[in-house]
């Protein structure tokens, strides 16, 4: 009976930070939105693949912080 508490408690504050980690990694996506990637003139393949190369390391840094803050909530719901 008294590890009951204990998980509970962590179950808790896994959900908070999985919440937290949800709620910044929609900010740096709502940032990132309106944040401009400047394209050097004239428009080139390097420029292209550049662009893309940024907007993929971006969205998979945002969707590694998405998935843990999601697999924290997860485990904190099965803790309680």
């Amino acid at each position: 009976m008294s590890s009951n508490p204990t998980k509970h408690r962590i179950g808790l504050i896994l959900i908070g930070i999985g919440i937290a980690l949800l709620l910044v990694a929609s900010v740096l996506a709502y940032v990132e939105l309106f944040a401009s990637i400047s394209m050097p003139q004239p428009p080139s393949l390097e420029s292209v693949l550049y662009v893309l190369t940024i907007v993929t390391y971006k969205v998979a840094f945002i969707a590694v912080i998405a998935w843990a803050g999601a697999i924290l909530i997860t485990r904190g719901l099965q803790a309680l």
